[in-house]
């Protein structure tokens, strides 16, 4: 994988996902770069402004991470709050609904199943 860009260096301004409605605090400014795409997997680098979201919809599918920078913290829809920084991975399980918030240069390395995504993808166009 490209040192660089789990680095964050020369990752690219994506579109906002989050709905502004959705934005508790801070900016939502996303940035990123796809690092893999195969027939199983895609991994991607995903770094964001400090902010807190509010997540409503469940999620579509399992997603791991892994912390680069920066801390997130996880508050599920029954009010468990759960910390992470710099080295600590996760799963956040498909059916996730609660806060998600970012403090600091937050960055992440992503991994999701590639037909999972694909398919969560054509249900957000439809």
């Amino acid at each position: 994988m490209n040192p660089d860009k789990l680095a964050g260096v020369d990752l690219q301004a994506g579109e906002p996902f989050i709905a502004p409605e959705a934005v508790l605090e801070g900016s939502h400014h996303p940035r990123g770069a796809m690092l893999y795409q195969g027939k199983e997997l895609r991994m991607s680098i995903y770094e964001d402004d400090p902010a807190t979201f509010a997540i409503t919809e469940s999620f579509s599918f399992d997603e791991y991470l892994l912390v680069l920078s920066g801390k997130l913290i996880l508050t599920d829809a029954g009010g468990q709050l759960h910390e992470y920084v710099a080295g600590d991975s996760l799963v956040v399980p498909k059916g996730f609904t609660g806060t998600w918030k970012m403090l600091g240069n937050y960055r992440e390395l992503v991994a999701i199943g590639t037909e999972a995504y694909e398919n969560a993808l054509g249900n957000e166009e439809e």
